[in-house]
């Protein structure tokens, strides 16, 4: 027997409640130790990168020590729960629909890409109780993932996704 399983997409946000303590952290921590398939995007892993390198080195709210420790904990995420998921941004027909949504919903180009890639990308095919969740606790970008009608997990403002009912 088959049963069902969800794919959900770690947005930035995501990813560094992963390992800073932040509003929903820890929820999110529950939430994946107990589910799996779990992806992001390069983009997204990078900015995380990014935004753990300014909390150290520009604005000093983390040690080196946490600094490193945080990116451990990232990568052997990746090792371990988490996948990296693509579309092909140089396609000529990917980088229009990505630059659409730009315009549409006032995006940055990377938030675009995670939009894109949820719609057209291979979650694209699931539906249902098996339909993939956007986890995000950027709420500008949950509400233009709605208005797509992705699924979201907002998960500043929202409760944890019920279980699949079997």
């Amino acid at each position: 027997m088959i049963y069902p399983s969800r794919t959900h997409l770690l947005d930035t946000s995501a990813m560094i409640k992963l390992v800073l303590n932040e509003v929903g952290s820890s929820e999110l921590k529950t939430y994946i130790s107990k589910n799996s398939t779990f992806w992001t995007t390069s983009v997204c892993f990078g900015e995380a990168l990014g935004i753990l390198k300014v909390e150290h080195f520009h604005r000093k709210n983390i040690s080196k020590k946490k600094y490193l420790a945080s990116v451990e904990v990232l990568v052997s995420y990746l090792k371990q729960k988490i996948s990296i998921q693509e579309v092909n941004i140089a396609d000529r027909q990917i980088y229009s629909k990505i630059e659409d949504t730009v315009k549409k919903h006032l995006l940055d180009f990377a938030d675009a890409i995670q939009l894109v890639t949820l719609t057209t990308g291979f979650p694209s095919v699931f539906e249902g109780e098996s339909k993939t969740i956007f986890i995000t606790g950027d709420k500008k970008l949950a509400i233009a993932a709605t208005n797509e009608k992705i699924r979201v997990w907002n998960i500043v403002k929202e409760p944890c996704p019920p279980p699949i009912d079997l």
